[in-house]
């Protein structure tokens, strides 16, 4: 992107010298102007449009991946967050280990009764 936009700084530059060649300047000027003009072998009008649709494009896509990005982000962060929902806390868990210490004496007890009954 940054090449194409140098070029394209370079070719309003060649564009200037060619309107400055229709003006007159002294042959200083006007020989360096006429060498930057010769240099350039495609229309400058149609380098320059062709550039500048470069650029757009460009300046699109980057703002397509940009707002892709973003929804990636989005969506990382929202399985961040059930992931630490997920995850699994001891303490948080109490209720369900004493269920689990707890049943067993409840079969003892009823063995018991069984047994002396």
């Amino acid at each position: 992107m940054k090449a194409v936009a140098f070029e394209l700084s370079n070719l309003r530059r060649v564009r200037q010298a060619s309107v400055a060649l229709n003006v007159w300047q002294p042959e200083v000027v006007r020989g360096r102007q006429k060498e930057i003009v010769e240099q350039c072998a495609v229309p400058v009008d149609l380098r320059i449009n062709a550039l500048e649709m470069e650029l757009k494009l460009c300046k699109q896509h980057l703002i397509v991946h940009e707002k892709n990005y973003r929804d990636e982000k989005r969506r990382l962060e929202v399985a961040k967050e059930q992931l630490s929902l997920m995850r699994y806390h001891p303490l948080q868990n109490v209720s369900v280990d004493e269920r689990r210490v707890g049943e067993p004496s409840a079969k003892r007890k009823k063995l018991k009764t069984h047994i002396s009954g």
